[in-house]
Order: structure tokens, then C-alpha cells, then sequence
């Protein structure tokens, strides 16, 4: 089973946050977040109307995870409660198996203390013990400047933009942003 057994990391507001492995008993929390994120209808590729998941999903996604090795789903938890999570998945193909992509969400009003930073950091701690993976990616919103610029404060760098990636509902094109750090 593949996990990140718990760490605690010091907030910026002074709070501690817990990060550990997701449990299919969290199913519960993660979704709620992952609702109340996608229903802001920015920075992320799924819509309110397409998001579809159930409980049931949720732990089958859970689960998912926990039984690959090279895959990650992390929760920040503050006060008993999940306000934040992170999901990574290497390359499913033996040449892009050293690689992998996560995608990360904080709940609104829990941002700007730091929790990013903790699920970055415990993501790169588990990453760096792992004997497969050698490069993390990802794709942001070229509109997400407050995600950009932790992505570079943790040693992220732009590989390159997508001109026109995607289009929001009210008919505006925003870039995507294509990131990666080599551990």
C-alpha cells in the first residue's frame, strides 16, 4: 500500500496542519471540498454541471490510489477538519513512469495560510522516497498567479504555455501554464 503516513507542518497563520494519506473514510470531506472548489468555476478543468461523483466514487478513487505505489492522495487537515488535498499519478507507460502529474485544491477559506505549501512539500518528501519517480509536472491556469508563484517558490519552473488552453463559461480563453521540477 503507498502512502504518506502523516506529517505535521506549521501554518503561516501559526495553526498546525496534519498531511497524510487519504482514507476511504474520507471520502466524505474530500468530496465536499472538491465540490465547494469546482462550484468557484475557476482554476479548474471540471465544471459544476460535468461533476458527477458520488461517495461511492470517491472511495473507489481513494482506494485507487492507495493500492499503486506511485500514485499519492494527500489531505491538510486543520482543526479535524479536510481543507485541503492533493492527488499525483505517475505515467502509466514505462518511459513516462519516472514522471507524474498532480493537481491540487484548497477550500477558499482556507487559503493563504500555507496549506499549499504543506501538501507541496509533503508531496516532495514522499516523492523523494520513492525509488521511481525523478520529475513532478503540472498545468496551471496562467490566471492562478497566487498558484504560480508557489509552484515557483518550491522550485517549479515553467516548461512551457498552451495559448488559448481552455475557455471559461463566460467565453474568456486563459492559457495553460505547464510546470515541472526535477527532484
Amino acid at each position: 500500500m503507498a502512502g504518506f503516513h502523516g506529517k505535521i507542518f506549521n501554518t503561516k497563520v501559526g495553526g498546525k496542519v496534519l498531511v497524510r494519506s487519504a482514507l476511504q473514510a474520507d471520502a466524505s470531506q474530500i468530496l465536499g471540498v472538491a465540490k465547494s472548489v469546482i462550484e468557484e468555476e475557476v482554476y479548474q478543468l471540471t465544471s459544476a454541471a460535468e461533476f458527477k461523483m458520488t461517495i461511492e466514487d470517491e472511495e473507489k478513487w481513494i482506494r485507487s490510489h492507495l493500492e499503486n505505489p506511485q500514485h499519492l492522495l494527500l489531505v491538510a487537515i486543520l482543526n479535524d477538519q479536510i481543507v485541503g488535498m492533493l492527488d499525483f499519478s505517475n505515467g502509466r507507460r514505462q518511459r513516462i513512469a519516472h514522471t507524474g502529474e498532480f493537481g491540487m485544491s484548497v477550500a477558499k477559506e482556507f487559503r493563504e495560510k500555507g496549506i499549499g505549501s504543506c501538501l507541496l512539500s509533503a508531496l516532495l518528501e514522499w516523492a523523494n522516497s520513492t525509488k521511481t519517480i525523478e520529475k513532478i509536472n503540472l498545468s496551471v491556469h496562467s490566471n492562478n498567479e497566487r498558484a504560480i508563484a508557489l509552484y515557483r517558490k518550491m522550485g517549479f519552473e515553467i516548461e512551457g504555455v498552451r495559448k488559448k488552453d481552455l475557455k471559461y463559461p463566460n467565453g474568456e480563453y486563459i492559457d495553460t501554464v505547464i510546470m515541472g521540477r526535477l527532484l
